[in-house]
């Protein structure tokens, strides 16, 4: 077998076991659903995740390479517009993924299970940590300009991002058209002249 073969066969099985995931939740979901979703034998699936935990980790990696990878889109564009911007466009992307393959739903589900599972644990902290790394760049250098000099950038970035997890919680619960109006709202927040500055000069 090829190894394009086999890409795509893994590929199959998680897209099937996130579609049982989504409906049915981790726990109620079993191995034979997941070889019904995928019309596929045990042997197949097996091949591959060896149980279902492994399944769970490698659909919440997924979920958590969409959202790292729309926030590297969005940080070239971060020198010129700033920090508000490059979060109101991480929103937005958002917001299409979870149009496409219910993102912010997944996200509810990966948090709980990560207070059982040390794997996803230390996945989600890892992934918080880069993105935290990202973004801090950024406010560094609205720092430099003479801004936002009360606190750590390292801090302010772990701040700023603690956005994202109350986001994807409301658009899970409300969907896309519940949280519309939320990417012009960070805009106002964090970019300059905004709340932010605003209130930083008060």
């Amino acid at each position: 077998m090829s190894q394009q073969y086999k890409d795509d066969q893994r590929g199959e099985i998680l897209a099937a076991a996130r579609r049982c995931f989504l409906r049915d939740g981790f726990h109620r979901t079993s191995m034979q659903d997941v070889f019904t979703e995928a019309g596929k034998s045990a042997g197949a699936v097996y091949r591959y995740f060896p149980k279902k935990e492994d399944m769970i980790v490698a659909v919440a990696a997924q979920n958590l390479d969409d959202v790292t990878g729309v926030l590297r889109a969005a940080l070239p564009r971060g020198g010129e517009h700033g920090v508000g911007e490059v979060m109101a466009e991480l929103l937005e992307a958002v917001t299409g993924l979870h149009r496409d393959r219910e993102l912010a739903s997944m996200a509810v589900l990966v948090w709980s299970e990560a207070q059982r599972n040390p794997e996803l644990a230390e996945r989600l902290a890892a992934a918080s940590a880069e993105m935290s790394a990202e973004v801090a760049g950024l406010v560094r250098g609205r720092q430099e300009a003479g801004a936002w000099t009360g606190a750590p950038a390292e801090a302010l970035a772990q701040a700023i991002l603690a956005l994202l997890p109350g986001f994807l919680f409301n658009l899970a619960l409300s969907g896309p058209d519940g949280v519309a109006g939320f990417p012009d709202a960070v805009r106002t927040l964090l970019s300059p002249g905004g709340f932010a500055s605003a209130a930083e000069n008060e």
